[in-house]
This record gives structure tokens, sequence and C-alpha cells, in this order.
């Protein structure tokens, strides 16, 4: 035992009284030689918590003390600190209603730390932390929470057991399922920040969370919604303290603005305007990262067909909001579009709601097209479709929206099968000779489209070179619903073959040799194919279809520039872009209702075009401005001398010699003037009149 140099009452060597913190940092360097010391002051803590207990409400500034100073010294004496949680656990439990929030802050902030320090696990704390999360203090609610999703990252990424995590999840699934909202929300917060965290992403959890998507909760259900969409930054905020805030300051200035106006009145307005600025503009931060869609929550689902159901006959109640519902149908749609679901009642109730003065029709029709699927029966898409092309696909209607019904048939024939006649598609065709410029593109879309899906339905004058020569050589079959395809061989090796031929060609044309390229049934059963191999059949394929759209072969100088422009923008991981959502054998991807409403149109009014006039300007005299305020230094000798006084100039040696100057000095000048104009291109200047 190293020897003390203080006394047994916690005096130091010299007779003073020792500070908490001084005697907590010799405790700590030396735990075996103040066991005595730390004896004393477990019975003073002992002594303060019972007289603690009889008036909890009242705040008690030595005992706040006393509790953070076990905290730190406690993980030295496991002896008799072992019980030092249980007891702060057992207080808090009891009277965290009626706590001071001082006292409440602090005795949460000692069993974070002895947390942090791994003196009791996290599932004997987790009940209190739940049941605090009822309290009305919003800044101890935000900490608790944070504790809560770091503590289980850091278990997360030490080794343990797998029934532990098993059983933090069964825990945090019995909390969503509460009657609380309060704490279903924080459960549900947990699984969220987890799961976009790459903490908890197995299929177990996925399953877990999905029964939240029925919780009667607008707000769990919305967060959930978001996080099976694949939004990567929406979800959160509706259920933590971020949107309370904003909806709490944009009521404060809504209550305020109708009353009487004071100078007080107006400093509260002020305050409140600046805070819900502060509050969108974190909102407008944290959105602004990454805005890609992930479907991998979908893809773990065990029984998506039981989900989109119960989900479908929610969203046919109206007494939730049309906001909330929207967002259900919108999951729902993905979900039948992702694995093919048969969900034939969701097409009728889509019929409702697609008519141009629909609120959101937009929206309304980008579910359609993520619900359309090659095995939904034609029957069940045609009667929304032909209404599709008598009410937004009409000469009478706005521009806008034929477009956006053009772009929805379009988007709708590709996924599905045998849904248009070759004369509804000729009547379709027809727009695009219509003088809307954005009609005009939207038709040609679905006219490329049809050139690589059924050509055949096509006039003859419309179906391109490469498509007319695929339709007479019979190398393209006309779909036919519940028809499967049956691949011998990878999809795009023969082009992959072909190609490879051809440079064979190219090589014996150069020297002689015998060697051929092999077909691709000789690839399939001889070669392991490269991802490079794969690459550039996925560029054969997208080639192929490009070609056929334009029903032309490609120029020399157009693939050369696309190929560049691939080269410089494509990486490995993102192979599979928008480029390749035609190709044939890709899972669909997601529909936005921007995607739906096309080509943006211009403003045209005056201010519009004043405004994009100005956009590209610069201004030349603000950029001076600028330059010079921000200049280091002095001003320099010309500004020195522009800004000399007028009487200190006459006295100045030039001025002087100028008045002294002799009629001889005075020609000679002036001679040397003339001769100096006569050098310049252009003669002497004019004057101005």
């Amino acid at each position: 035992m190293a020897p003390k140099d203080d006394d047994e009452d916690g005096k130091d060597r010299n007779g003073r009284a020792m500070s908490l913190s001084t005697l907590q940092s010799l405790m700590r360097k030396d735990p075996e030689a103040y066991e005595t010391e730390f004896s004393q002051q477990w019975l003073h803590f002992d002594s303060m918590l019972e007289i603690f207990k009889l008036k909890p409400q009242k705040p008690s500034k030595t005992f706040g003390e006393q509790v953070m100073f076990l905290a730190h010294v406690v993980p030295s004496f496991p002896e008799k600190g072992n019980a030092f949680p249980g007891l702060l656990i057992g207080a808090l439990n009891n009277h965290f209603q009626v706590m001071h929030p001082e006292m409440r802050s602090t005795l949460v902030n000692a069993l974070i730390m002895l947390r942090n320090r791994n003196q009791f696990p996290l599932l004997q704390i987790l009940p209190l932390y739940f049941k605090m999360f009822t309290s009305q203090d919003k800044s101890l609610r935000q900490i608790i929470f944070t504790h809560i999703v770091k503590d289980l990252v850091q278990i997360h990424m030490k080794s343990m057991r797998q029934a532990t995590r098993s059983d933090l999840k069964d825990f945090f699934f019995k909390q969503l399922q509460d009657s609380d909202v309060e704490i279903a929300r924080r459960s549900c917060g947990v699984f969220i920040s987890l799961y976009r965290q790459n903490v908890w992403r197995d299929a177990h959890v996925v399953n877990l969370a999905s029964a939240g998507l029925l919780h009667p909760d607008v707000k769990i259900s919305a967060a959930l919604c978001h996080l099976f969409l694949g939004n990567k930054t929406k979800g959160l905020e509706g259920i933590l303290e971020d949107s309370d805030e904003e909806e709490e300051n944009e009521e404060r200035i809504q209550g305020l603005l109708g009353s009487k106006k004071t100078a007080n009145r107006e400093k509260r307005i002020k305050r409140a305007k600046k805070s819900l600025i502060k509050a969108k503009l974190r909102a407008k931060k944290s959105h602004k990262g990454d805005s890609s869609v992930s479907f991998i929550a979908l893809d773990l689902l065990n029984d998506p067909q039981t989900l989109a159901e119960r989900m479908l006959q929610r969203i046919q109640k109206s007494s939730e909001p049309f906001g909330f519902r929207l967002l259900l149908l919108h999951l729902v749609a993905r979900l039948v579009g992702r694995h093919q679901l048969q969900l034939l009642n969701l097409y009728p109730f889509l019929l409702k709601y697609t008519q141009p003065n629909q609120h959101e029709v937009t929206q309304v029709l980008a579910c359609l097209v993520e619900a359309s699927h090659a095995q939904v029966p034609p029957e069940e898409l045609r009667p929304i479709v032909l209404h599709l092309m008598e009410t937004f696909v009409t000469e009478s209607a706005a521009g806008e929206v034929i477009e956006v019904g053009l772009n929805t048939i379009r988007e709708v024939c590709t996924r599905a099968v045998n849904i248009l006649t070759e004369d509804e598609l000729a009547d379709l065709v027809a727009f695009k000779k219509f003088k809307h410029k954005g009609v005009m593109i939207a038709a040609r879309s679905l006219l490329n489209a049809y050139r690589e899906i059924d050509p055949q339905l096509l006039h003859r004058s419309l179906r391109g070179r490469e498509a007319t020569m695929s339709v007479s050589q019979g190398t393209l079959k006309t779909p036919q619903y519940g028809a499967a395809a049956a691949y011998d061989q990878i999809d795009g090796l023969e082009l992959l073959a072909k190609s490879r031929a051809k440079d064979e060609r190219g090589k014996k044309r150069r020297k002689t040799g015998t060697a051929e390229a092999p077909d691709a049934k000789e690839m399939m059963g001889n070669e392991v194919l490269s991802s490079d191999d794969f690459k550039k059949m996925r560029k054969l394929q997208l080639q192929k279809s490009v070609e056929t759209q334009l029903g032309r072969k490609r120029k020399a100088i157009e693939m050369s520039d696309s190929s560049d422009s691939e080269k410089e923008t494509e990486s490995d991981s993102d192979m599979e872009s928008d480029g390749e959502r035609g190709l044939v054998g890709r899972m669909p991807d997601f529909m936005s209702a921007e995607g739906l409403r096309g080509r943006k149109k211009k403003g045209r009014t005056k201010a519009d075009r004043l405004a994009s006039a100005k956009e590209g300007k610069v201004n030349f005299r603000e950029v001076l401005e600028e330059r010079q305020a921000n200049r280091g230094g002095s001003i320099n000798s010309a500004e020195k001398k522009r800004n000399k006084p007028n009487f200190m100039a006459m006295h100045s040696r030039a001025v002087q010699n100028k008045k002294n100057a002799t009629s001889g000095q005075k020609m000679a000048n002036l001679k040397q003037h003339i001769k100096t104009l006569k050098k310049k291109v252009g003669g002497k200047m004019l004057r101005r009149h």
C-alpha cells in the first residue's frame, strides 16, 4: 500500500480540509490508500440520500456534488460501488416526476457516466429511460435519446453475445407497441437511427419495425414509411423535438399576429421568426446530403403481401390526413411493384384520384406507375389508362396536363404489357406535332419506347429502320401477358460475342491468323467472364436500345461522345444508373412526381425575362468596390495624387514649372505633342461638341 499524505478525516498534511475534486483525483490514482475515506463518503451519501427522498422536489447542491463525486470514483471501488447505480435508478424511478429538474439532470448524467464505464448492463437502465421520456423536460429527453443511440452503436462495435442483441431488439419492439405515444415514438426513433447507421440492418429488425407501419399514431407510421421508401434524410424530424420546435414557433407567430402591436410583442415575433428561420436552415442542411433511394428494407420483408393489404385497408379510411394517406399509398405501390404483388383492388382506388384538378395528382400518378408490373392483368390497368386518355391527353387540356398524362402512359406501358391497341397508340403518337414543346417531347418518348417494346403496333413509317429490320427478320416477339421468357444464356452475351468477332476480323486484316472468335454458347461453357466483360455487355445493350429507339445506327461521333461522357460520369459503384432503366431484366426504378412533370416551362413575363437576363451578368462596380475594400495595405500613388488638396497642388513643382516655362519651351512641348499624336492610329482625336 502506498503511503498516505493525509489523515483519516480527509485533510492534507497541513491539517486543511480537502475539496471533493482533490480527493477524487487522489482516490483514482491510489484506491487502496483511500478505502477509509471512500467508506466515510459512502456513509455521507447514504444519509443524504435518505434526507433527499423525504423532499425530492427540493434542490440540493451538496447532494448533487456528492453524487457526481461518487460517480467518478465508484469504478475504483467495485466491492461497494456495484450498489451505487441501483440506488440512483431506484431514486429516479420513484421520484422523477416530482424531482427538481437540476437534481434529475444530475442523477441522469451520473448514470450516463457509469454506463460509459460499463458499470451496469444497458437493459437495467432502459425501462427507466423510457419512463422518463414521458416527462416535460425537453433537454433531458434529448440527452437520454442521444445516449441510448450512441450506447447501442458502441455495443454493436464490440463483441457481444447474440442473445443480448436479440433481447435488446425485443425490448425496443415492446416499447414500439406501448400505449404511450411518447415512448413509442422514441422507440421508433431508435430503430430508424440505428438502421441508418448500419447497426441494425438485418431482416429481423426490418420485420419488427414493419409492425409500426400500422401504428395508430400518424407520426410513427409516417416516419417508418420514409424508412421503407428509402429516404435517407426524412422521417426522424416528425417524431423528435426539432419539428415540435418549428411548430411551436409557427403557432407563437400566428398567436401574436392578430393582437395589439406593442414593443414587447414585436420583440417576441422577431425572436420567433429568427428561431423559425434557424430551424428551417438546419432542416435544409440535413436534407442537402444524399438524395438517393434505397430498396434494402423493402427487399428484407418476409410477408409483403399481407402488409400491403393491411396498409391499403388503412388508406381507404378517410379519417386520416390526405398527405399521410398519400405517403402510405406510395409505399403500397412500391411494395406491389418491387415484389410483383397481386393487389387488384388498388387500381380502382387509384382511379378515383386521377383527375387533373385533384390535389397532388402527380404523386398519385407516380404511385400508379410504381404499382404497374408485368404480372398485373391488362384488364385491370386498361380502364385507368383509358381514363387518362380521356381526361389528361385531350387537345382541350393544358399543355402541362397532356405532358403528365403522356409520361404516365409511357411509364405504365413500359412496365406492363398489352395495355394499348394500335389505334389508341396512333392517337397518342399524333401529339408529336402538338404546339407545346413538352407535349412533343413526351409523345416522341412514347414513340421511342414502343419502337423497343412492341414496334408492330406502330405504323410502318414510324417504326424506324432498326425496328423494321428486327420485325422482318423475326427477332422481335410480341409481348404476351403471362408469358415467361426462358433464357439459355446471359442476357447481352450475344452482343459481346459479336463485338469480339468484329475485333478479330479487324486483327485478321492486319495480320494473317486462323483464330476465330467463339460464339455465345461457347463462351458460356468455356470462359469465366470478368467484371469488365459485364460492363461491356451493359454498354452494348444500352447502345442497342438507343439505336432501336432512334430508328437508325448511331454515328461514330455520337458513339465516341457518349462513351467519353460515360467514362467521365460512371463509376463501379453506380453502374446501374438511370441510363439503364429501360434494359431488359432490370428491376424497375422508383418514380417521382418531378419525373412525370417533365420539362419545366420557362417564365415569359417581363419580370421573368429580366431576372434571367440579369442572372448571368456581373456588376463590375460591385466587384471593384469589394476588391478595394478587401485590399490590404495603404492607397497607391495615383489615389494619393487624386485626393491631394488643390491648395497643395497649386504649389507643386510640376505646376510651378509650367507657369515659369519660356515661349521656346512651350513651342518645343507642343511640337513633341503633335509628333506623338501622329504616331497613334486614327490621327488626332476629335473634340466632342
